[in-house]
């Protein structure tokens, strides 16, 4: 599923976002996630465009009616707002009511126009009841790698990783080598998003989208990847990786 705008900005607190508990009364879910800094394989409309992180969840028992009314406004949102440059929506495999969201938005304006639009308005009043908690992050990209369009059937892969901080720069320049390498090299990575918390720098956040689950095999196992392995084996200090199910992916050409 994949939703816009669950963060809006009067939420925000002196650039932090806070894990909110929200209950029927008080969700007023607004789903943005925007990103790219940088885009391999695809030309960047805007030298910054907007970048949004959030982790959701969601009231198990009204997941259908939260899938159809997130169906309803992305269509809409893509259809009618030329600065948004992706939307992109899974659950956690293990457990389905937890969301990850990850929206791209060709700079703030664009997000700040879709934050008026009729269909946001409208996909708030229709799913105010159905978040139950939400995480919502500032993000700065680290190295953002797309090509033009998605796959049929694409598998989708979260990962969480936590850095030296004194090994954030070598860290850095070894991830993007690996996610150059891995869109230029390798037919089957349609998309490797590497986000930085903005309050913690070494907390790293990736969003991997692939063909199907044999590009996944193929790309762990590619010289490239090897190597960012090896590289990087003494900067990581922890990882959480996630499979995922459910997703709704969309990427303007």
């Amino acid at each position: 599923m994949n939703l816009s705008c669950l963060f809006h900005p009067t939420m925000r607190r002196a650039g932090t976002w806070r894990l909110l508990a929200v209950g029927a009364a008080g969700a007023t879910i607004a789903l943005f996630i925007a990103a790219c800094a940088s885009v391999t394989s695809r030309p960047t409309p805007s030298a910054t465009p907007f970048v949004r992180l959030a982790e959701l969840r969601i009231d198990g028992a009204r997941s259908k009616d939260f899938d159809a009314a997130t169906a309803t406004h992305v269509a809409a949102a893509i259809r009618l707002e030329p600065g948004i440059l992706a939307f992109h929506t899974v659950a956690e495999k293990t457990d389905p009511t937890r969301i990850r969201v990850f929206e791209m938005y060709q700079d703030e304006a664009a997000y700040r126009t879709h934050l008026q639009s009729p269909h946001f308005q409208a996909f708030l009043a229709a799913t105010r009841s159905m978040v139950t908690e939400r995480r919502l992050f500032d993000v700065v990209a680290v190295h953002i790698g797309s090509k033009k369009a998605l796959p049929s059937s694409p598998v989708v892969r979260v990962a969480d990783l936590e850095i030296l901080p004194a090994r954030l720069d070598a860290y850095r320049a070894a991830v993007t080598e690996e996610i150059d390498d891995s869109i230029r090299l390798e037919p089957g990575v349609a998309a490797i998003y590497a986000v930085s918390l903005q309050d913690a720098p070494q907390q790293l956040r990736f969003f991997e989208i692939y063909a199907d689950d044999a590009a996944y095999r193929q790309h762990i196992a590619s010289a490239h990847f090897r190597k960012y392995v090896d590289t990087t084996k003494d900067m990581i200090t922890g990882r959480r990786l996630l499979e995922t199910e459910s997703s709704r992916l969309h990427i303007k050409p």
